[in-house]
């Protein structure tokens, strides 16, 4: 078994502006959450199955200055601000238990339930040979897909939606580290370094095969 899923369906739009809106709801939640109770876990599922459900409504077509946008999810990883495109996120939500896998490289985690499947769980730290002095716990994983694959990614704290004027996105910063360099897309104005998505999607190193 693979983190290989079948392709989405391309003509359905994600209503972003809402998802923002009940991501800053489950942030609080988590935020609020030190020592639950039963009926406060019940609450927490509740409200990540009503908050982070995926929406797949057509959004009404996009303005000429939209569509000279990019828009991204950001989130926080060893301290600093990553983004990914939003077309790439099929879902975030907050922490839960990963089952740890043997014989994998050690940016994979482990995996996860899902949907009646699993998936496995990338830390964004090892891969990006990021620095771990200021490592945080993870609260959130984004949940990345393309048309052939789909896994989660950890995150410290979710930002939000932000767009950016694609001509306000700079491309050649030679002070990243090479391995972050790699995978980068560009980064914006605020110095949010926008990651290719669907690179880390096609990088064969990361499909993790379950027996």
């Amino acid at each position: 078994m693979t983190s290989q899923h079948m392709p989405r369906n391309e003509a359905a739009k994600t209503d972003w502006d809402e998802i923002n809106r009940r991501l800053e709801r489950v942030r609080h939640a988590i935020e609020n959450l030190t020592e639950p109770g039963h009926d406060r876990q019940q609450e927490i599922l509740r409200e990540r199955a009503v908050g982070l459900a995926r929406i797949a409504a057509p959004a009404a077509p996009a303005s000429p200055i939209e569509e000279r946008c990019i828009e991204v999810l950001e989130f926080k990883s060893a301290g600093e601000r990553y983004a990914f495109e939003t077309v790439y996120v099929a879902q975030v939500f907050p922490i839960c238990a990963i089952t740890p896998i043997p014989g994998v490289p050690n940016f994979v985690v482990g995996i996860i339930p899902s949907e009646g499947d699993v998936l496995s769980v990338i830390d964004l730290r090892s891969l990006l040979d990021l620095p771990l002095s200021r490592l945080i716990e993870p609260t959130s994983i984004i949940v990345l897909r393309n048309q052939t694959m789909e896994f989660g990614i950890l995150a410290e704290e979710i930002l939000g939606i932000e767009r950016f004027p694609l001509e306000s996105i700079e491309h050649e910063l030679p002070a990243l580290s090479n391995t972050v360099d790699t995978y980068l897309k560009g980064v914006s104005s605020t110095r949010t370094a926008i990651l290719n998505a669907d690179q880390l999607l096609s990088d064969s190193r990361l499909i993790v095969e379950i027996s």
